[in-house]
């Protein structure tokens, strides 16, 4: 005859045997519905990463992003200019695509100090500027350019808008935007950049 003591433990054990076999059969029970819907959640799953990767690939560059990369590539590398008045404008432009920017920059502003009508030194000071990242003293160069009246070829007003977008201060995208509208409308140098950057939705 069993104890009083194992009894009790005979009937703990009966008791959790029961509680375990409960616990399996609502386990195999909630897994069946589960996958049923595999294929479902796994179509899902697939559609949802085809939309993501479209969103991703057609997704507009950001404005800074547009500035970024026309700096990038259009600015590498500055055009030696065989016709230039002084050898300081010709030794600013070696230096720049020396990768020595400052002192670019310094050999600059002497050209424009000794001449202060020399487009070609403020275009090429302004860039320079702009690849040091001293924007405000790129868009005093730009500003000066863009004013100059009866230039033939006259990048300022497209510069001046690639400068805000890059430099992205409060109220500089939209700023920039309406200059290149005005560079688009009046077909001046920039005009189809300016033209591909507003159609895109930024």
């Amino acid at each position: 005859m069993k104890s009083g003591q194992d009894a009790v433990t005979e009937e703990r054990r009966e008791r959790f045997k029961k509680i375990y076999e409960q616990n399996k059969n609502t386990s195999k029970s909630s897994k069946a519905p589960v996958r049923r819907f595999w294929p479902y959640l796994a179509a899902a799953a697939i559609v949802c990463a085809i939309l993501f990767g479209r969103y991703l690939f057609l997704k507009p560059a950001s404005p800074q992003l547009l500035a970024d990369n026309y700096i990038n590539e259009k600015f590498k590398k500055l055009p030696l200019n065989m016709e230039a008045k002084t050898d300081n404008l010709q030794g600013s432009l070696s230096l720049y695509n020396e990768g020595k920017f400052t002192e670019a920059l310094q050999q600059l502003e002497k050209v424009i100090t000794l001449d202060s009508t020399s487009l070609a030194a403020k275009e090429n000071a302004g860039i320079v500027s702009l690849r040091l990242g001293e924007y405000d003293k790129a868009l005093f160069y730009f500003q000066q350019l863009e004013n100059y009246p009866g230039a033939h070829s006259n990048p300022g007003k497209f510069y001046h808008a690639l400068t805000l977008l890059k430099r992205n201060h409060p109220g500089d995208v939209q700023e920039a935007r309406i200059l290149l509208v005005q560079v688009r409308d009046e077909n001046i140098e920039g005009k189809e950049t300016a033209k591909q950057w507003l159609e895109s939705s930024w």
